[in-house]
Protein backbone atom coordinates (compact mmCIF):
# COMPACT_ATOMS: atom_id res chain seq x y z
CA UNK A 1 0.00 0.00 0.00
CA UNK A 2 1.26 3.07 -0.46
CA UNK A 3 0.10 6.08 1.88
CA UNK A 4 1.33 10.06 1.87
CA UNK A 5 2.87 10.89 4.98
CA UNK A 6 2.11 14.17 6.32
CA UNK A 7 4.58 16.77 6.93
CA UNK A 8 3.76 19.99 9.52
CA UNK A 9 5.53 23.13 10.60
CA UNK A 10 7.36 23.09 13.88
CA UNK A 11 8.18 26.50 15.60
CA UNK A 12 11.78 25.65 16.56
CA UNK A 13 12.71 22.41 14.20
CA UNK A 14 11.27 23.99 11.17
CA UNK A 15 9.08 21.37 8.13
CA UNK A 16 9.30 18.07 9.59
CA UNK A 17 7.42 14.97 8.35
CA UNK A 18 4.90 13.46 11.55
CA UNK A 19 5.14 10.23 13.02
CA UNK A 20 2.64 7.59 12.39
CA UNK A 21 2.21 4.32 14.74
CA UNK A 22 2.31 1.83 11.99
CA UNK A 23 5.94 2.87 10.49
CA UNK A 24 9.08 3.88 12.06
CA UNK A 25 10.75 7.03 12.15
CA UNK A 26 13.06 7.19 8.78
CA UNK A 27 11.36 3.90 6.89
CA UNK A 28 9.91 4.13 3.65
CA UNK A 29 7.88 0.75 4.99
CA UNK A 30 5.56 -0.28 7.58
CA UNK A 31 6.03 -1.82 10.56
CA UNK A 32 4.14 -5.57 9.37
CA UNK A 33 6.32 -4.94 5.90
CA UNK A 34 9.03 -5.32 8.04
CA UNK A 35 8.73 -8.02 10.48
CA UNK A 36 7.95 -9.97 7.51
CA UNK A 37 10.79 -9.61 5.67
CA UNK A 38 13.23 -10.17 8.89
CA UNK A 39 11.02 -13.92 9.77
CA UNK A 40 11.94 -14.20 6.02
CA UNK A 41 15.36 -13.35 6.52
CA UNK A 42 16.05 -15.57 9.21
CA UNK A 43 15.29 -18.66 6.57
CA UNK A 44 16.39 -17.67 3.39
CA UNK A 45 19.14 -15.92 2.00
CA UNK A 46 19.25 -11.68 1.87
CA UNK A 47 18.90 -12.62 -2.73
CA UNK A 48 15.68 -14.94 -2.49
CA UNK A 49 14.01 -12.43 0.22
CA UNK A 50 14.70 -9.33 -1.86
CA UNK A 51 12.98 -11.23 -5.07
CA UNK A 52 10.12 -12.31 -3.12
CA UNK A 53 9.21 -8.98 -1.97
CA UNK A 54 10.28 -7.37 -4.97
CA UNK A 55 13.04 -5.24 -2.87
CA UNK A 56 16.47 -4.38 -3.30
CA UNK A 57 18.98 -6.54 -1.54
CA UNK A 58 20.42 -3.85 0.10
CA UNK A 59 16.60 -2.37 1.57
CA UNK A 60 16.14 -5.82 2.86
CA UNK A 61 19.31 -5.79 4.65
CA UNK A 62 18.77 -2.53 6.18
CA UNK A 63 15.30 -4.12 6.85
CA UNK A 64 16.42 -6.57 8.87
CA UNK A 65 18.83 -4.42 11.05
CA UNK A 66 16.38 -1.52 11.48
CA UNK A 67 13.88 -4.76 13.03
CA UNK A 68 16.77 -6.11 14.84
CA UNK A 69 17.59 -2.83 17.07
CA UNK A 70 14.10 -2.89 17.92
CA UNK A 71 13.80 -6.30 19.16
CA UNK A 72 17.43 -5.72 21.22
CA UNK A 73 15.56 -2.11 22.20
CA UNK A 74 12.52 -3.67 23.84
CA UNK A 75 14.01 -7.07 25.34
CA UNK A 76 15.60 -7.27 28.59
CA UNK A 77 19.27 -8.23 28.66
CA UNK A 78 20.01 -12.04 27.62
CA UNK A 79 22.62 -12.15 30.58
CA UNK A 80 20.50 -11.28 33.43
CA UNK A 81 19.43 -14.32 35.35
CA UNK A 82 21.98 -16.55 33.59
CA UNK A 83 22.78 -19.57 35.77
CA UNK A 84 23.42 -22.60 33.42
CA UNK A 85 25.92 -21.55 30.43
CA UNK A 86 27.43 -23.86 28.06
CA UNK A 87 30.07 -23.69 25.91
CA UNK A 88 31.31 -24.56 22.76
CA UNK A 89 33.04 -23.65 19.49
CA UNK A 90 32.15 -24.54 15.76
CA UNK A 91 34.01 -24.63 12.79
CA UNK A 92 32.31 -23.70 9.00
CA UNK A 93 33.73 -22.58 5.65
CA UNK A 94 35.15 -25.54 5.48
CA UNK A 95 36.61 -25.84 8.80
CA UNK A 96 38.58 -22.19 8.53
CA UNK A 97 36.95 -19.95 10.59
CA UNK A 98 35.53 -20.54 14.37
CA UNK A 99 33.28 -19.38 16.26
CA UNK A 100 32.83 -19.32 19.94
CA UNK A 101 28.75 -20.11 21.12
CA UNK A 102 27.25 -19.46 24.27
CA UNK A 103 23.70 -20.84 25.61
CA UNK A 104 21.55 -20.21 28.06
CA UNK A 105 20.59 -24.26 29.19
CA UNK A 106 17.83 -23.30 31.60
CA UNK A 107 15.94 -20.60 28.94
CA UNK A 108 17.08 -22.95 25.75
CA UNK A 109 18.89 -20.33 23.49
CA UNK A 110 22.35 -18.27 22.29
CA UNK A 111 23.23 -16.02 24.95
CA UNK A 112 26.60 -14.76 22.83
CA UNK A 113 28.60 -15.65 19.63
CA UNK A 114 32.04 -14.28 18.55
CA UNK A 115 33.90 -15.11 15.93
CA UNK A 116 37.29 -17.35 16.44
CA UNK A 117 38.18 -19.77 19.79
CA UNK A 118 40.13 -20.28 22.67
CA UNK A 119 40.40 -18.33 26.11
CA UNK A 120 40.99 -14.68 24.63
CA UNK A 121 37.72 -14.91 23.04
CA UNK A 122 35.91 -16.14 25.65
CA UNK A 123 36.93 -14.05 27.91
CA UNK A 124 35.16 -11.56 26.10
CA UNK A 125 31.97 -13.07 27.25
CA UNK A 126 32.58 -12.70 31.06
CA UNK A 127 33.75 -9.09 30.20
CA UNK A 128 30.41 -7.97 28.89
CA UNK A 129 29.02 -8.79 32.19
CA UNK A 130 28.57 -6.80 35.08
CA UNK A 131 29.55 -8.72 38.49
CA UNK A 132 25.84 -9.35 39.76
CA UNK A 133 25.56 -11.03 36.18
CA UNK A 134 28.71 -13.25 36.57
CA UNK A 135 27.71 -14.47 40.51
CA UNK A 136 24.68 -15.20 39.22
CA UNK A 137 26.16 -18.20 37.03
CA UNK A 138 26.31 -21.58 38.65
CA UNK A 139 27.72 -24.11 36.00
CA UNK A 140 29.77 -24.04 32.77
CA UNK A 141 29.15 -27.41 30.70
CA UNK A 142 31.63 -28.15 27.58
CA UNK A 143 34.70 -30.03 26.29
CA UNK A 144 37.53 -30.49 28.04
CA UNK A 145 39.56 -27.65 26.58
CA UNK A 146 42.30 -26.18 28.64
CA UNK A 147 41.01 -22.83 27.78
CA UNK A 148 37.71 -23.38 28.59
CA UNK A 149 39.17 -24.55 32.12
CA UNK A 150 41.56 -21.21 32.77
CA UNK A 151 39.29 -18.84 31.35
CA UNK A 152 36.17 -19.71 33.96
CA UNK A 153 38.71 -19.93 36.69
CA UNK A 154 39.77 -16.37 36.07
CA UNK A 155 36.48 -15.19 36.16
CA UNK A 156 33.99 -17.23 37.96
CA UNK A 157 36.34 -19.29 40.32
CA UNK A 158 33.07 -20.85 42.33
CA UNK A 159 31.54 -21.80 39.38
CA UNK A 160 31.20 -25.50 38.85
CA UNK A 161 32.49 -27.24 35.82
CA UNK A 162 30.75 -29.91 33.71
CA UNK A 163 31.63 -32.23 30.83
CA UNK A 164 29.39 -32.82 28.15
CA UNK A 165 28.86 -37.01 28.16
CA UNK A 166 29.33 -36.79 24.21
CA UNK A 167 32.66 -35.48 24.29
CA UNK A 168 33.98 -37.65 26.68
CA UNK A 169 32.69 -40.83 24.71
CA UNK A 170 33.99 -38.86 21.76
CA UNK A 171 37.66 -38.99 23.26
CA UNK A 172 37.41 -42.81 23.12
CA UNK A 173 35.82 -43.55 20.13
CA UNK A 174 39.03 -41.26 18.66
CA UNK A 175 41.36 -43.19 20.85
CA UNK A 176 39.67 -46.99 19.35
CA UNK A 177 40.05 -45.46 15.87
CA UNK A 178 43.76 -44.58 16.29
CA UNK A 179 44.96 -48.44 17.85
CA UNK A 180 42.64 -49.89 14.74
CA UNK A 181 44.75 -47.78 12.27
CA UNK A 182 48.13 -48.29 13.84
CA UNK A 183 47.01 -52.02 14.08
CA UNK A 184 45.65 -52.21 10.57
CA UNK A 185 49.15 -50.10 9.33
CA UNK A 186 51.18 -52.96 11.14
CA UNK A 187 49.58 -55.92 9.58
CA UNK A 188 50.04 -54.20 6.14
CA UNK A 189 53.51 -53.60 7.01
CA UNK A 190 53.72 -57.94 7.95
CA UNK A 191 51.91 -58.79 5.28
CA UNK A 192 48.98 -60.39 7.27
CA UNK A 193 46.29 -59.91 4.65
CA UNK A 194 43.41 -61.64 6.54
CA UNK A 195 44.02 -59.46 9.46
CA UNK A 196 43.78 -56.48 7.16
CA UNK A 197 40.69 -57.59 5.68
CA UNK A 198 39.07 -57.97 9.32
CA UNK A 199 40.15 -54.82 10.33
CA UNK A 200 38.57 -53.14 7.59
CA UNK A 201 35.36 -54.79 8.18
CA UNK A 202 35.00 -53.58 11.69
CA UNK A 203 36.10 -49.74 11.05
CA UNK A 204 32.31 -48.64 12.01
CA UNK A 205 30.90 -51.70 13.86
CA UNK A 206 33.59 -51.08 16.69
CA UNK A 207 32.11 -47.12 16.81
CA UNK A 208 28.90 -48.29 16.38
CA UNK A 209 26.63 -49.10 19.94
CA UNK A 210 25.90 -52.65 19.70
CA UNK A 211 22.42 -52.77 19.55
CA UNK A 212 22.66 -50.49 15.85
CA UNK A 213 24.88 -52.98 13.74
CA UNK A 214 23.91 -53.83 10.61
CA UNK A 215 23.82 -57.76 9.92
CA UNK A 216 27.01 -57.53 7.96
CA UNK A 217 28.55 -55.50 10.57
CA UNK A 218 27.24 -57.88 13.75
CA UNK A 219 28.97 -60.89 11.49
CA UNK A 220 32.63 -58.68 11.44
CA UNK A 221 32.01 -57.84 14.68
CA UNK A 222 32.14 -61.75 16.05
CA UNK A 223 35.62 -62.29 14.70
CA UNK A 224 37.28 -59.14 16.29
CA UNK A 225 38.55 -60.85 19.53
CA UNK A 226 41.09 -62.59 16.69
CA UNK A 227 41.80 -59.94 14.71
CA UNK A 228 44.86 -59.06 16.18
CA UNK A 229 47.26 -61.26 18.30
CA UNK A 230 47.27 -59.50 21.82
CA UNK A 231 43.28 -58.49 21.27
CA UNK A 232 44.28 -54.54 21.61
CA UNK A 233 41.50 -53.51 19.23
CA UNK A 234 39.18 -55.94 21.42
CA UNK A 235 40.23 -54.79 24.87
CA UNK A 236 39.75 -51.21 23.78
CA UNK A 237 36.58 -51.61 22.43
CA UNK A 238 35.38 -53.56 26.13
CA UNK A 239 36.84 -49.93 27.57
CA UNK A 240 34.84 -48.02 25.33
CA UNK A 241 31.65 -49.71 26.17
CA UNK A 242 32.48 -49.26 30.05
CA UNK A 243 33.04 -45.91 29.56
CA UNK A 244 29.74 -45.18 27.41
CA UNK A 245 27.87 -47.04 29.80
CA UNK A 246 29.11 -45.79 33.18
CA UNK A 247 27.91 -42.29 32.14
CA UNK A 248 24.02 -43.26 32.70
CA UNK A 249 24.83 -45.22 36.07
CA UNK A 250 23.83 -43.36 39.38
CA UNK A 251 26.40 -41.01 40.95
CA UNK A 252 27.79 -43.75 43.47
CA UNK A 253 28.09 -46.69 41.18
CA UNK A 254 29.64 -44.41 38.42
CA UNK A 255 32.35 -43.70 40.65
CA UNK A 256 33.36 -46.73 41.46
CA UNK A 257 33.15 -48.21 37.91
CA UNK A 258 34.72 -44.98 36.67
CA UNK A 259 38.21 -46.03 39.05
CA UNK A 260 38.17 -49.23 37.90
CA UNK A 261 37.70 -48.11 34.00
CA UNK A 262 40.94 -45.72 34.46
CA UNK A 263 43.28 -48.63 36.25
CA UNK A 264 42.25 -50.84 33.48
CA UNK A 265 42.75 -48.38 30.85
CA UNK A 266 46.20 -47.09 32.66
CA UNK A 267 47.59 -51.22 32.97
CA UNK A 268 46.41 -51.69 29.24
CA UNK A 269 49.61 -51.64 27.37
CA UNK A 270 47.90 -49.86 24.60
CA UNK A 271 49.89 -46.59 24.22
CA UNK A 272 46.62 -44.57 23.03
CA UNK A 273 44.10 -45.75 25.75
CA UNK A 274 46.95 -45.10 28.53
CA UNK A 275 47.04 -41.48 26.91
CA UNK A 276 43.37 -41.24 27.42
CA UNK A 277 43.44 -42.41 31.21
CA UNK A 278 46.01 -39.87 31.92
CA UNK A 279 43.11 -37.35 30.55
CA UNK A 280 40.69 -38.76 32.37
CA UNK A 281 42.16 -39.22 35.56
CA UNK A 282 42.64 -35.56 35.45
CA UNK A 283 39.05 -34.39 34.66
CA UNK A 284 37.43 -37.14 36.85
CA UNK A 285 35.92 -34.75 38.94
CA UNK A 286 34.44 -32.85 36.39
CA UNK A 287 33.06 -36.29 35.00
CA UNK A 288 31.62 -36.98 38.26
CA UNK A 289 29.63 -33.71 38.33
CA UNK A 290 28.56 -34.31 34.79
CA UNK A 291 26.98 -37.65 35.96
CA UNK A 292 25.32 -35.84 39.08
CA UNK A 293 23.59 -32.75 37.22
CA UNK A 294 22.64 -34.31 34.34
CA UNK A 295 23.62 -31.50 32.05
CA UNK A 296 24.41 -31.88 28.27
CA UNK A 297 25.77 -29.78 25.02
CA UNK A 298 23.37 -31.57 23.18
CA UNK A 299 21.10 -28.22 22.43
CA UNK A 300 24.35 -26.28 22.05
CA UNK A 301 25.59 -28.79 19.01
CA UNK A 302 21.93 -28.58 18.04
CA UNK A 303 22.48 -24.78 17.24
CA UNK A 304 25.81 -25.15 16.28
CA UNK A 305 24.35 -27.00 12.92
CA UNK A 306 21.64 -24.44 12.43
CA UNK A 307 24.74 -21.69 12.85
CA UNK A 308 26.77 -23.48 9.96
CA UNK A 309 23.60 -23.54 7.66
CA UNK A 310 23.54 -19.68 6.77
CA UNK A 311 27.11 -20.12 5.59
CA UNK A 312 26.56 -21.88 2.98
CA UNK A 313 24.01 -19.72 1.25
CA UNK A 314 25.21 -17.89 -1.44
CA UNK A 315 25.07 -14.50 -0.08
CA UNK A 316 26.03 -15.22 3.54
CA UNK A 317 28.09 -12.60 4.09
CA UNK A 318 24.84 -9.95 4.26
CA UNK A 319 21.94 -12.30 5.32
CA UNK A 320 20.87 -12.57 8.86
CA UNK A 321 23.47 -14.95 10.77
CA UNK A 322 21.24 -17.08 12.48
CA UNK A 323 18.04 -18.61 12.92
CA UNK A 324 18.55 -19.03 16.71
CA UNK A 325 17.02 -17.01 19.33
CA UNK A 326 20.48 -14.27 18.48
CA UNK A 327 19.70 -13.73 15.09
CA UNK A 328 18.83 -10.35 16.39
CA UNK A 329 22.25 -9.57 17.06
CA UNK A 330 23.37 -11.29 14.74
CA UNK A 331 21.35 -9.76 11.73
CA UNK A 332 22.14 -5.87 13.39
CA UNK A 333 25.54 -7.07 12.77
CA UNK A 334 25.56 -8.53 9.31
CA UNK A 335 23.69 -5.55 8.22
CA UNK A 336 24.84 -2.91 9.37
CA UNK A 337 27.15 -1.84 6.25
CA UNK A 338 24.03 -2.02 3.74
CA UNK A 339 24.69 1.74 1.89
CA UNK A 340 26.57 1.96 -1.04
CA UNK A 341 29.24 4.36 -1.11
CA UNK A 342 28.97 4.96 -4.86
CA UNK A 343 25.23 5.48 -4.73
CA UNK A 344 24.38 9.15 -4.83
CA UNK A 345 23.93 10.53 -1.02
CA UNK A 346 20.88 12.37 -1.42
CA UNK A 347 19.10 9.65 -1.88
CA UNK A 348 20.49 7.73 1.16
CA UNK A 349 19.39 11.35 3.22
CA UNK A 350 16.39 10.09 5.64
CA UNK A 351 13.16 12.92 6.74
CA UNK A 352 13.99 14.87 9.75
CA UNK A 353 11.19 14.10 12.63
CA UNK A 354 10.55 16.64 15.57
CA UNK A 355 11.16 14.31 18.83
CA UNK A 356 10.93 17.42 21.46
CA UNK A 357 9.46 20.03 20.06
CA UNK A 358 5.62 20.67 20.71
CA UNK A 359 3.11 17.85 20.38
CA UNK A 360 3.03 16.46 16.45
CA UNK A 361 0.10 13.98 14.69
CA UNK A 362 0.36 11.04 16.56
CA UNK A 363 -1.76 9.23 14.45
CA UNK A 364 -2.74 9.45 10.83
CA UNK A 365 -5.13 7.50 8.71
CA UNK A 366 -4.51 7.95 5.18
CA UNK A 367 -7.81 8.70 3.12
CA UNK A 368 -6.47 6.81 -0.30
CA UNK A 369 -4.67 3.71 -0.11
CA UNK A 370 -3.66 2.08 -3.32
CA UNK A 371 -2.51 -1.59 -2.96
CA UNK A 372 0.67 -2.07 -4.44
CA UNK A 373 2.75 -4.94 -3.40
CA UNK A 374 6.13 -4.18 -1.23
CA UNK A 375 5.74 -0.28 -2.46
CA UNK A 376 7.28 1.67 0.01
CA UNK A 377 5.39 4.76 1.98
CA UNK A 378 6.38 7.59 0.18
CA UNK A 379 6.48 11.52 1.76
CA UNK A 380 4.57 14.63 0.43
CA UNK A 381 7.09 17.04 -0.98
CA UNK A 382 4.84 20.17 -0.78
CA UNK A 383 3.33 20.31 2.18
Amino acid sequence: MVAAMPRVDCPKCGVVVARVPWAEPGSRFTKDFEAECAWLMTVANQRTVSGSLHVSWRTAGAVAHRVAERVKASMPSPFDGLHATGVDETSHRKGHTYLTVVVDHERHRVTWDHDGYGRDVFGLFFQALTPEQRASIRLVTGDGARWIDSCVDRWCPNVERVLDGFHIVSWMSDALDKVRKRLWNQARRDGDEKSVKRMRGVKYAVLKNPGDLTDRQSEAFGNLQDTDPKGQLYRAWQLKELLRTLLKHPLEQARAELNHWVFRASHSRIPEIVELAKKIRRLRPDILRTIQLGYSNARLEAFNNRIKAPSAWPTASTTSATSSPSSCSAAADSTSDYHNPRSNPRKQQKPRFCWICGPLPSAFVPSRLTPIMATPITSIENA
